[in-house]
């Protein structure tokens, strides 16, 4: 059958597991003929959180930023920013006092209560630990000859990190880790038995916040959580909801993007063994880029959403106030029109402009974090367990909103380490 639009529902986690990740022959086809397309609401709802609106699929670069950029026009907070509608009026509010959900003037507002600690003089302050600990991952598994990439190498340095940012004792990480997983992969069986399972997680990752901000509120230090808890907004403590929506975004999110960029950057390597090889031949001069290529070809946020606060043309195509847009990272991250052989992945490819941590006032707050835990854990892997290769099936998340690796088993010559 020709493909054609509308032939792929971008809502069917399904599709994204059958074409192990997005849809890109799919989306080529969008960009070339119908840029700004509808994607009708599903007949028969294949997620736990309802999609009950459809949605105009922007799948040009240029219109990404556009809507990106254009916070008046295309709302976070309105709806708020995912795909699935949130029904209940009180979760909507709740969802809606998250950072990620808010428009100008509360953003800019809100985000400079923790941008500090994501400024590239703190980044660089916290580097030498950083480095640190990619070298003891990688040693825990150089004897071994093998191991499972996702939970012994990948999810290891954003989870302390991110844990060590707010405050979370090193013990309760794996606590962080299995709230993460089921907040997140509510579609998924694997990571969680459904939309209850996800609310029993956000409810747990609730409460456990209240007890830390109890303790940060009689013991004040540098962590984000006690920033949070002593500051102010326009005279006014932040709330008990506030607080536990920041933490709850900024445990997920820090985790969940980098530790599925650093599975998607080493099973492109293993896609790729050309640009490998290059990569290998020194790694110093080409993993910058490398890692910017792979940001640009496997971005672990597929698409976030945007609601028209009035009516609107795009392209032609006339946008009713109220209507859902939905900005696919990944198709605006191989226009043909802003890269070159945009479906060739290339680690010496000069021109980036990648959409994959966001633009305009949403730009990811961690990207320089993110940067440097990736070429840390990186580094490690490539210099010391150089001939790492695949042992086994990648197993894709079953989702429509995170390209996630679940497991990549891999194998390498064992290194002797001193113990």
């Amino acid at each position: 059958m020709k493909l054609r639009p509308g032939a792929i529902d971008l809502c069917d986690p399904d599709v994204f597991v059958e074409h192990g990740g997005p849809p890109h022959e799919y989306l080529t086809l969008l960009r070339r003929e119908a840029p700004v397309h509808w994607n009708p609401p599903p007949r028969t709802p294949k997620t736990q959180a309802p999609v009950r609106h459809g949605f105009h699929v922007l799948s040009r670069h240029e219109d990404v930023k556009y809507v990106s950029r254009t916070p008046k026009l295309f709302s976070s907070h309105s709806g708020a920013p995912f795909l699935w509608d949130i029904e209940e009026a009180n979760d909507l509010a709740s969802v809606q006092t998250q950072m990620i959900a808010m428009d100008p003037p509360s953003h800019v507002k809100y985000r400079r209560l923790v941008q500090s600690g994501f400024t590239p003089k703190m980044v660089g302050r916290i580097e030498p630990a950083i480095r640190s600990e990619a070298a003891r991952i990688v040693t825990r598994v150089a004897g071994r000859g093998e191991c499972e990439f996702v939970t012994d190498i990948a999810c290891e340095l954003p989870l302390r990190l991110i844990c060590e940012l707010t405050g979370v004792p090193a013990g309760d990480r794996p606590k962080v880790f299995d709230w993460s997983n089921r907040m997140i992969g509510a579609d998924d069986p694997d990571l969680s038995n459904g939309q209850e399972d996800t609310r029993a997680a956000q409810t747990e990752m609730w409460l456990y916040c209240n007890e830390l901000v109890a303790k940060k509120r009689a013991a004040p230090d540098d962590t984000l959580i006690s920033k949070l808890v002593h500051a102010e907004v326009e005279g006014h403590k932040l709330s008990e909801m506030e607080i536990n929506n920041f933490f709850v975004l900024l445990s997920v999110a820090g985790n969940e993007t980098t530790r599925n960029m650093t599975s998607h950057f080493m099973r492109l390597m293993f896609e790729h063994p050309e640009q490998y090889e290059l990569l290998k031949s020194d790694v110093d001069r080409f993993l910058p880029g490398a890692i910017e290529e792979a940001l640009r070809f496997s971005p672990p946020v597929m698409n976030f959403r945007r609601t028209a606060t009035q009516d609107v043309e795009l392209r032609g195509t006339k946008i009713r106030e109220g209507e859902k847009l939905y900005l696919s990272y990944p198709s605006a991250n191989r226009d043909e029109e802003v890269f070159e052989d945009s479906m060739r992945f290339d680690i010496t490819r000069a021109a980036h402009g990648h959409l994959s941590f966001g633009i305009g006032e949403h730009f990811c707050l961690g990207a320089n974090l993110a940067r440097m835990q990736l070429q840390a854990i990186l580094r490690e892997v490539l210099l010391r367990l150089p001939d790492m290769s695949l042992a086994g099936p990648i197993e894709i998340q079953r989702s429509n909103f995170i390209h996630g690796i679940k497991r990549m088993p891999v194998q390498f010559t064992k290194v002797l380490t001193r113990s």
